[in-house]
Order: structure tokens, then sequence, then C-alpha cells
């Protein structure tokens, strides 16, 4: 699948947006190689990780610092200017904790089943 040219890249993000099928975008020709290029280029390792004591751990997504939702005209751009002016990053190559934090998601310890307290005594 590939970015439409009928129409600015902004355009077609927000409506897919409208639509709730904003996963369109990510299963285009445009982005998967603009991803890969940027896994690429990280080694496939984290690279808000990468500070971090240890082994290193493994990239699984490509994270935008501004948002497609909110910035639909940057979602293939590599690099966005600043309020500063000056010229900064967009994407990342990181893993699924470091994706999570970034959005908010998921705070606090995850319980993996199992982990539950009996609901009595008798543990039912």
């Amino acid at each position: 699948m590939r970015v439409p040219t009928d129409r600015p890249l902004a355009s077609w993000i927000r409506e897919l947006i409208a639509m709730g099928r904003l996963y369109r975008f990510y299963k285009t020709d445009e982005w998967i190689e603009l991803a890969g290029s940027v896994m690429d280029a990280a080694r496939r390792e984290c690279e808000w990780c990468r500070d971090n004591p240890g082994k290193p751990v493994r990239a699984t997504c490509v994270h935008h610092e501004m948002e497609v939702r909110d910035h639909p005209e940057l979602a293939l751009s590599r690099t966005y200017t600043a309020a500063d002016g000056t010229e900064r990053r967009n994407l990342w190559a990181i893993c699924d904790a470091c994706h999570n934090r970034a959005h908010g998601r998921f705070q606090g310890a995850r319980k993996k089943r199992g982990d539950e307290k009996p609901l009595t005594p008798e543990m039912w």
C-alpha cells in the first residue's frame, strides 16, 4: 500500500484518524521503509535504553517525538524544527517499555496471571 499522491499527507492522515483507521498509515510502503531505516541506523537497539548498564535492549518500534495524531504533516519526517528554531529528531527506535512510558501507558507494575491474591482465605 502506498501513501496517496492526490492530496497532502496530512489531509490523508486526518481522514484516517476521523475514520478510526490510522493503522493504515503504518502499513504503507513509505512508513515501512522509513521505519526500517531508523531501526537499522540504531542497530535495532532501543536508543533510550542505551545509556543504562547491562545488555542492549531490542528496539521493537519507531516512536514519533511529534505524535502523528497531533502533527500528521511530520509523519514521514526524520526531524522537525522546534519552537526555538533548532532541528530535532522526530523518529526513535525504542523498546515496548520505553514506548509505553513515552505515551503514559501501563504505569506501575503489571501483574502476571497467577500473581493475584486469593479472593478469600479459602483460596477459591
